[in-house]
């Protein structure tokens, strides 16, 4: 019979291509039917639902092991974020086995009982929560493959699936944002309580489809519903279900009543769209299920017979669905230092910029001749200089924890000792481990975090060629797609923040923002409150100086035009001037190794550098020192008066 299923189906040998089974190339499928609605999801006018610096937050729920979760990862790489949400044990995400897709992006969460049961109506509160914490406004999409074996129950297996189709149906309510959209994997639809939840689904979304992809074994009454565009104000028939399945979680064991419907029969037959779909629906798949069913027979009669056309629907199929005819393989684990050449390009590779040592501002006249264009400088707070130096170094990540640090005295790569520390592979920055304070005094708690500065290679993606603010903004989408929800299960991972970038010219912003802090012997501080974590726990650091970027190629500078009123290029080497609008990006920005090797460094060695004033006495004082009044002076000086 095995056999005989196999070689009648035309589309069997797809198998599950370069994924971990099966449901990864049925998502890959039912995505391209759609038009990549879930991969690429855009509005009625066709424009995008993410935002550019946002990213494709999605959820896989009743989905272990991720199949769906691996072929999303697989085709937006860390541009998008999911949350997973399966039983636990034997049913599991199975995240180690995502070769094709970055798991990094993936968190499994398994509700406030950490059992996975998607029945358990504090699971699913818990479950909103999450969502709402770490989207705002909810996942753009949600997947949903539950089931479970029915061997010798078949013809019941509807019945026996109706709250499994009913909690599927209300976690997508619960958690997909307006405009949103939605899969689940559904088997049989004839009693009338699956029938009225695909209406209550009609009326919550703008459209819908119940469909079998060609990669579902055509032989079987598995199917999906898509829907399409979530509606605003479907609260209440969020909350209707989620009563129905209180209910029937209530009286899940010895319950001689049932919920035998949702929408009384009379009002889904007075809407003919609906109840005409939902007839020809059932009649087209039970008539090609008919076909399966006698074709299996008779390549059980007949041994002889073979379908001779699988290896070519193979190629055409996955040719269309944009997947690589290849199959499944595990990554190939290099050498540190044939990975990073594989990163670098060979031309950077040879100039060895990466030991390039930070040049110290330590008095006035430094500013004067490093600093010639105040607009062409950025700059971020960095955590101790003396104590952690070595820790603002390169990072790179070959995937999960396998994560290196660069060592610029040896020029050697060394792996992160007493420290957990998960990216994406194919990964090459420029960061700090910086230690993190949450409260004051006595019961202060400190903890380690991860801050990007900069970056080269980002999950595979290449940034260095974008300049610094890009690059800065491809960073904060990167450490948020990686950034761990704490709700998370055996999450041990030290949290990923990019630093904010501040224009030179606005370092009084940055000090005005700094809060007096008393730290646990008692001394007081100014921090820099990098925001609220997931416990609601304010954290900080105390920055101990400021790291200079340059923006601009070496050979050009920013200037500005007093009687055009914008900013204009100085070519230092030609001596002629451009608007920024006649360049193009790379004559105009610097590379992140043009800006690594000219950045600065700015140390706090005494409180005294960094009040916003200074009595007499202290200006005489430690004169060799560099005073924040030093910085704001000099800039002001070279800010024009409009950008002020």
């Amino acid at each position: 019979m095995r056999r005989a299923r196999t070689k009648s189906n035309p589309f069997e040998t797809i198998r599950g291509n370069i994924f971990l089974n099966r449901a990864a190339v049925k998502m890959a499928n039912m995505d391209c039917m759609f038009d990549f609605m879930f991969t690429n999801p855009v509005d009625e006018r066709g424009t995008s639902l993410v935002s550019s610096n946002d990213l494709l937050y999605f959820a896989d729920v009743c989905a272990g092991p991720g199949g769906f979760s691996e072929y999303i990862l697989y085709r937006k790489k860390w541009e998008s974020k999911g949350f997973g949400f399966t039983l636990r044990a034997e049913n599991d995400f199975k995240i180690e086995d995502f070769f094709a897709g970055p798991s990094e992006s993936f968190s499994p969460f398994y509700g406030i009982n950490e059992d996975g049961n998607v029945y358990d109506p504090e699971n699913i509160r818990s479950l909103e929560e999450l969502i709402k914490d770490e989207t705002e406004s909810g996942v753009h999409f949600m997947m949903a493959d539950g089931g479970f074996s029915v061997e010798g129950q078949e013809n019941i297996q509807e019945i026996l699936s109706k709250q499994l189709y009913l909690a599927q149906c209300l976690v997508a309510l619960t958690i997909v944002r307006t405009k949103g959209h939605f899969v689940v994997k559904l088997f049989d639809l004839f009693t009338p309580f699956s029938v009225s939840l695909i209406y209550l689904m009609y009326k919550s979304f703008q459209q819908i489809s119940i469909c079998k992809p060609n990669t579902s074994r055509p032989a079987n009454s598995e199917r999906y519903l898509v829907c399409k565009w979530k509606k605003a104000y479907t609260d209440s028939i969020q909350r209707y279900l989620f009563e129905v399945n209180e209910e029937l979680w209530r009286h899940k064991e010895g319950a001689n009543d049932d919920i035998l419907e949702l929408v009384p029969l009379s009002v889904m037959q007075n809407d003919r769209e609906f109840f005409d779909y939902m007839y020809n629906s059932n009649n087209i798949h039970g008539k090609n299920q008919i076909v399966g069913l006698l074709k299996i027979a008779a390549y059980c009669q007949d041994p002889e017979l073979c379908e001779s056309k699988q290896s070519e629907i193979r190629k055409k199929c996955l040719n269309m669905w944009k997947l690589p005819d290849e199959n499944r393989k595990k990554p190939i684990i290099k050498m540190n230092e044939q990975y990073c050449a594989q990163l670098l390009e060979q031309k950077w590779l040879k100039e060895k910029f990466m030991s390039a040592p930070e040049r110290p501002l330590e008095a006035p006249e430094h500013l004067k001749s490093q600093i010639i264009s105040v607009l062409d400088w950025y700059f971020v707070g960095v955590d101790d200089i003396n104590k952690s130096s070595k820790n603002r170094t390169f990072y790179m990540s070959r995937g999960r924890h396998d994560v290196v640090s660069y060592n610029m005295n040896t020029n050697t790569w060394e792996p992160l000792t007493d420290r957990q520390l998960e990216m994406s592979g194919d990964t090459l920055l420029y960061g700090e481990i910086v230690k993190e304070l949450i409260g004051e005094n006595r019961g202060q708690m400190a903890s380690t975090a991860f801050h990007i500065i900069d970056g080269i290679v980002l999950g595979g993606k290449d940034v260095r060629h974008l300049s610094l603010v890009e690059r800065n903004q491809m960073c904060q989408k990167f450490a948020k797609s990686l950034m761990k929800p704490a709700q998370c299960y055996n999450n041990k991972s030290m949290p990923i923040r990019c630093k904010r970038i501040f224009k030179l010219t606005e370092i009084e912003t940055f000090f005005e923002g700094l809060v007096p802090r008393r730290l646990k012997n008692g001394i007081q501080k100014l921090g820099y409150d990098i925001g609220r974590s997931n416990n609601n726990t304010n954290r900080f650091y105390i920055p101990h100086g400021l790291l200079l970027l340059d923006e601009v190629r070496s050979d050009k500078m920013r200037c500005f035009s007093n009687s055009q009123q914008k900013i204009f290029y100085f070519d230092k080497n030609t001596q002629k001037s451009d608007f920024p609008e006649n360049l193009q990006p790379t004559e105009k920005y610097a590379s992140f190794k043009n800006t690594f090797t000219n950045r600065l460094i700015w140390k706090f060695n005494i409180l005294e550098q960094i009040l916003e004033r200074r009595t007499e006495e202290q200006k005489q004082k430690n004169k060799d020192c560099l005073y924040r009044d030093d910085f704001t002076n000099y800039i002001k000086s070279k800010t024009p008066f409009n950008i002020c």
